[in-house]
Order: structure tokens, then C-alpha cells, then sequence
């Protein structure tokens, strides 16, 4: 298992290192005499405190340490060896447990060795992925409970006119999509609740509903300051609802200018080094607000810049 440079500086930086050459066999027979020989045996012990607890992975950075700190030394090098060699087993075996899992259909016990897979090898691909699909797949069966728990009172109150029963089965319909939006899948759930509207544009009762959840999502994110994300939400809200709100169009027109102003500030504060960038920042501060007469009026001004010198050549 690969360490990362960040993992190799830090440890190496608190570790202090000798200017003399590799360790002699003095100095490997009693590490304590000199500073290096004090980082390995640290080291030493907590790999050996590591594997004992059943963390591979940290015992593993830790042997890849000392391996740094006494290339020459070839029992190192076989301890983070065997170390690495049990991971990849251990990844192995986890991963033909969580398969078999599925297979059988049990998702509980699938996910709980694609954890312990993911605990010896934080980046295995093959692991996240099968965790992804489980958390959708839990999603989709939490709401194919709620959708079966529905009361027929429930049904009744949600028609509305001679299409009523339609309307309130499809707002069911919409469920899993709606809660993959809340649960941050937004470009998934996206995805599902413009391809029903698309195929549903009609169903006026759905598309409210729709828009109102992509609302809310737009007003989490602009509450944590993520105002280009949100706007794009709220113009995605406006547009699956096929309608905007009030609210909805003073929100939009907030961020639009304050976006704006951003992005003027921007282009401010890079002209005098960097003209291109600065037109663009302003390019993108008229984007969002065509009104800006600032940002407007800087953009000509180093447009007419970026002109002249391209036009100037040097006297030879």
C-alpha cells in the first residue's frame, strides 16, 4: 500500500534524521544510541501495537517509515512486505464476502465487509462503488415501505379534479428520486425528476411538488454560502415547476447581484497582473448581472487595453 508524500513529509519531519550514512551494525544493535535509531524503534512499536489491534493499514505506514528511515536494512523491508501481503489478502476476502453477501441477498452483511475492505485500503474502487449502489438500493426500500403504508385517506386527500387518483399516485412515484435529492444525490435525483416531468408535464400537482423540494435543497446550500450552486438550483426549481414563486425570483435576483459583485471584485483585484483573467471575472460579473455599469465599464476599458498591446510591437 502506497503512503502519501503528506504522510511521508510529516513523518519524517517530526522524525530527525542523521547526516551520517545508513545504519552500521552498531548503531542497528542498540537503536537508541542515535535519533534515527529512536524513530525506529517508535515506529516499531506502534506497528507493532497496530497489528496486534488488527489496523493493517496504519501498521503498514509505520513499517514504510522505518523502511525510509534504514533502507539498508532488509528485515524492515520484509516486515512492510508481509504487512502489504496481508492487506491484499485481507482486501480479498472482504470483498468476496460483501459479493457472495449480495448474492444471496443479504445487503447488511455485503456492507459490513465492504467496510472492513475499505478499513485496510481506504482507496479501493471496487469497495466505495458497492457501498454506493448499497445506500441507493436502501433508499429505494425505504421508500417502497412509505409508498405501501399509504392510507387510502391519504389517497383521498390528495386528488384534485378527475385526474386526482393519477396525480396522487404519481406523487408517489416521485419519492425515491426526492429523497436521493435529500440525501445529497443531487445530480441523480435531478436527473430522475426532469426525466418525469419531461414525460409528465401535465401533472401540475407533481411538478409543484418537485420544484418545492428543489427549492429547499437551493436554500441549504445558499445558507452554507454555495451561491453559485444554489442559484443554478433555484433556476432548475423554477424551471421543473414550470412556474417561479415570488420568494423564489427575489432569491435569484440576490445571488444574481451579488455573484456579480463578486466577481467584479475580482477581476479588481488581478488587472494589474493578469489582464485576461481580469476580463474574464468581469465577463462573468456582467453574466450574472447585465446591470452591472461597473464591471461593464472596466471590461471596455481592458478590453481596449488588451488591444493596444497586442498592436505594439517592439522597436528594432
Amino acid at each position: 500500500m502506497a503512503l502519501s508524500g503528506a504522510a511521508l513529509l510529516a513523518a519524517c519531519a517530526q522524525t530527525p534524521v542523521s547526516n551520517n550514512s545508513p545504519l552500521d551494525i552498531a548503531s542497528r544493535a542498540n537503536p537508541a544510541d542515535d535519533a534515527r535509531g529512536q524513530a525506529i524503534t517508535r515506529h516499531q512499536q506502534l506497528a507493532q501495537q497496530s497489528q496486534k489491534a488488527g489496523d493493517l493499514a496504519s501498521a503498514a505506514v509505520h513499517w514504510h517509515i522505518i523502511v525510509l528511515l534504514a533502507p539498508g536494512e532488509p528485515s524492515y523491508r520484509r516486515e512492510r512486505d508481509a504487512v502489504n501481503a496481508a492487506i491484499r489478502q485481507g482486501v480479498r476476502e472482504q470483498l468476496q464476502q460483501g459479493n457472495a453477501a449480495l448474492k444471496s441477498g443479504d445487503p447488511d452483511r455485503a456492507a459490513q465487509a465492504m467496510l472492513r475492505a475499505l478499513a485496510l485500503d481506504p482507496d479501493n474502487d471496487e469497495a466505495a462503488k458497492a457501498l454506493r449502489e448499497l445506500d441507493r438500493q436502501k433508499v429505494a426500500r425505504i421508500q417502497g415501505e412509505r409508498a405501501q403504508k399509504l392510507r387510502p385517506v391519504d389517497m383521498a386527500a390528495l386528488k384534485s379534479g378527475s385526474n386526482g387518483t393519477a396525480d396522487a399516485v404519481a406523487l408517489y412515484n416521485i419519492e425515491q428520486p426526492l429523497e436521493m435529492l435529500r440525501a445529497g444525490d443531487v445530480s441523480g435525483g435531478l436527473r430522475e425528476l426532469k426525466a418525469y416531468v419531461d414525460a409528465n408535464p401535465g401533472n401540475r400537482a407533481a411538478r409543484q411538488r418537485i420544484g418545492t423540494a428543489v427549492a429547499d435543497r437551493a436554500r441549504e446550500l445558499q445558507n452554507k454560502g454555495s451561491r453559485e450552486q444554489a442559484l443554478s438550483l433555484y433556476e432548475q426549481a423554477e424551471a421543473l415547476r414550470g412556474e417561479t414563486t415570488p420568494e423564489w425570483a427575489a432569491q435569484m435576483q440576490g445571488l444574481r447581484r451579488s455573484l456579480s459583485d463578486e466577481y467584479y471584485s475580482n477581476g479588481e483585484r488581478v488587472y494589474r497582473t493578469d489582464v485576461a483573467l481580469a476580463i474574464k471575472q468581469w465577463e462573468t460579473s456582467l453574466y450574472y448581472d447585465p446591470q452591472n455599469l461597473k464591471a461593464s465599464a472596466r471590461l471596455r476599458y481592458a478590453r481596449a487595453a488588451q488591444e493596444k498591446l497586442k498592436h505594439i510591437a517592439p522597436a528594432k
